[in-house]
């Protein structure tokens, strides 16, 4: 016991120090949204405001249009959330449980594509959503963000830790799949549902590429589109932009709070079978 205390010591040392790493970024970004326009082009810079000010959160969430790119980042981030748990989920109760011919091959290829980034395909996504004229909706949001590589692996892993035995008693007492998939697979992985969740909603939340290629009017604006028109051609409103990215994280840091404890157990035991 004596022997790993200094290691122990370490570890929290070194990741302390990655923390403040991480952390500093958002902490400058708080900051900066705090000072009037004076002090953020000041130089040398200074870390904390002299004068503290809301009046970059007053302009953004009363005169711009930013609630409404709140609403459409939300209705998206929870849409493709919703069908990322329920497709990720269905997949990899398929591939845990049940044995068919090439199963291997084609998780292969599943796990194969989250090498490819959306830039790749997305000239086939883009012709795909305009030949059904479904442009500047809701709709051509989120489908790119229904099905998740990383999501199918992940939840496989975590169904693969269920018992058998289990899936065999229901069969016995008369349960079909679909009863099975509901009342005992899920019911079983809801620490990995919630994880996953989490890894869907931010996915979707803070995707940028897409929404500027299918959105057509300001009123579909993502809250990432609208923090993108407050850079202006020669220079950037700096107070806005910080404003918008810290109420943008608002929702993420909610989210995590609340299911910090549900993530955290998924992501341990996913993968301590198979």
């Amino acid at each position: 016991m004596f022997k790993e205390r200094p290691i122990v010591i370490t570890a929290y040392i070194v990741c302390s120090i990655f923390a403040l790493f991480a952390v500093t970024p958002f902490f400058w970004v708080l900051m900066t949204a705090l000072k009037t326009n004076p002090e953020i082009n000041a130089w040398p810079p200074q870390v904390f405001p002299r004068e503290p000010t809301l009046e970059h959160f007053y302009r953004i969430l009363g005169q711009e249009n930013f609630l409404r790119y709140i609403l459409n980042s939300m209705i998206i981030a929870l849409s493709s959330m919703a069908a990322i748990l329920l497709t990720s989920s269905l997949a990899g109760f398929i591939f845990a449980k049940y044995k068919f011919p090439f199963r291997g091959l084609l998780f292969s290829l599943i796990l194969a594509t989250a090498i490819i980034p959306l830039e790749v395909y997305i000239i086939p996504l883009y012709l795909m959503v305009f030949g059904v004229k479904m442009m500047n909706s809701y709709f051509s949001l989120v489908f790119p963000f229904v099905i998740m590589t990383f999501g199918v692996f992940f939840m496989r892993q975590v169904i693969m830790s269920i018992p058998d035995e289990l899936l065999e008693a229901a069969r016995v007492d008369g349960a079909n799949e679909f009863w099975i998939y509901i009342r005992v697979v899920l019911a079983l992985s809801k620490s990995g549902l919630m994880a996953l969740g989490v890894f869907a909603f931010s996915e979707a939340w803070a995707n940028f590429i897409w929404p500027l290629v299918v959105v057509t009017t300001k009123d579909m604006y993502t809250t990432e589109l609208g923090l993108a028109t407050y850079q202006r051609q020669f220079f950037i409103e700096y107070g806005p932009i910080s404003a918008g990215a810290v109420i943008s994280i608002i929702p993420m840091l909610v989210v995590f709070s609340l299911l910090r404890r549900h993530i955290m157990k998924g992501i341990a035991t996913t993968g301590l079978r198979g």
